[in-house]
């Protein structure tokens, strides 16, 4: 039996989805998996039901420099006893540190980003050269790049020109998350998914929902998720309900009852929770970052805004106006359920391992 190994210090959100995804459809098809994971405070508990039984999870914590350091020496000897056929490391911490840790290795390697870090907005430009500084070094250890959308590609063969770069877009489970019901049935509720942190801009959805609450009493807004104290307050200040973290089997009953949903994130690789939202017929209204932008066409599949006072009009309009509410909606569900099916996504993902 053929052994590949999942490399991850960040099991939570979207790149926990995606590792879970790929390690479930590879234990299903026959290989043994290992996931060599990260436990973090917003690690969901019962991480090892999220996984197929034959899944071997494996704890190496790589938080403080010190763990750091001795998860170098685990994952080599992980890797040693296995003689993994391929090895996929998810996230920049996990990246850099597995490609470090495999320095001298034959093993066929692939680095996942999930939005690899000098794409970040929100850091200076002596930080940005720092990090592509960090990605050359972990590129000492050769492996492929994948990148979970066009724009994440586009970024990384312009910084990282000399080592190989695949596109395999992010994917969902979509018949478990695709669902058809009645329109009005739906709460005029604008939800989002995810960690309250500066990369989802917390502060433009308090500033969008305030505006709109001022002017109507018509529409909830809600967070789902848990993050940064000062953000939440502001949200919460805002008139925004944030319900904290949720199982995945609420987070689909919310979805299934809200009309639209609303990123305002700054960056993005290739984010999973619009997806799941567009499936279980949300709205998307999404804001010009990349990522965001590969998974929306404005005003065909959802709506795209580059400025707050434009997100206060399209939400406005969108909850005016039902009929193209009901219509992008629909366009919406069906896009996501051809583009990111997961049959496609584990289609892609193999055809590396064998290549």
């Amino acid at each position: 039996m053929k052994t590949i190994v999942h490399i991850v210090e960040s099991t939570a959100t979207g790149t926990l989805s995606m590792v879970r995804l790929g390690a479930n459809f590879q234990a299903e098809s026959g290989y043994d998996v290992k996931v060599i994971y990260s436990i973090r405070e917003e690690t969901p508990e019962g991480l090892a039901s999220l996984f197929h039984p034959a899944v071997q999870l494996i704890n190496v914590q790589m938080g403080s420099l010190k763990e750091k350091a001795l998860s170098l020496f685990e994952i080599r000897k992980i890797v040693s006893d296995s003689k993994p056929q391929a090895i996929f490391m998810h996230s920049s911490f996990a990246g850099f540190l597995g490609r470090l840790a495999l320095l001298g290795k034959g093993v066929k390697c692939f680095y996942l980003p999930h939005c690899i870090s000098f794409m970040r907005r929100d850091i200076s430009t002596i930080k940005r050269v720092l990090f592509t500084a960090l990605e050359w070094a972990g590129a000492l250890k050769s492996a492929t790049y994948v990148a979970c959308s066009e724009s994440e590609g586009l970024a990384i063969k312009k910084h990282i020109p000399f080592r190989s770069c695949v596109v395999v877009e992010n994917a969902v489970n979509v018949n478990a998350w695709s669902y058809q019901g009645d329109w009005n049935a739906r709460k005029k509720q604008v939800i989002t998914v995810g960690q309250i942190r500066l990369q989802k801009d917390p502060m433009r959805f308090a500033q969008i929902a305030k505006a709109v609450l001022a002017q109507r009493n018509d529409v909830e807004f809600v967070w789902v998720g848990d993050g940064e104290p000062e953000s939440k307050q502001a949200l919460i200040a805002a008139g925004v309900n944030v319900v904290g973290w949720k199982t995945p089997e609420e987070v689909k009953a919310l979805l299934r009852s809200s009309r639209y949903y609303l990123s305002t994130a700054l960056w993005e690789g290739m984010p999973v929770s619009p997806i799941e939202a567009m499936l279980s017929g949300c709205v998307a209204v999404l804001s010009d970052c990349a990522g965001n932008v590969d998974i929306v066409k404005s005003e065909h599949t959802g709506f795209v805004f580059k400025e707050r006072e434009n997100a206060f009009l399209q939400i406005n309009r969108l909850l005016d106006d039902e009929k193209l509410s009901e219509k992008l909606s629909e366009a919406g569900r069906i896009h996501s359920s051809k583009q990111y099916a997961v049959e496609r996504y584990v289609r892609e993902m193999n055809s590396l391992i064998k290549d």
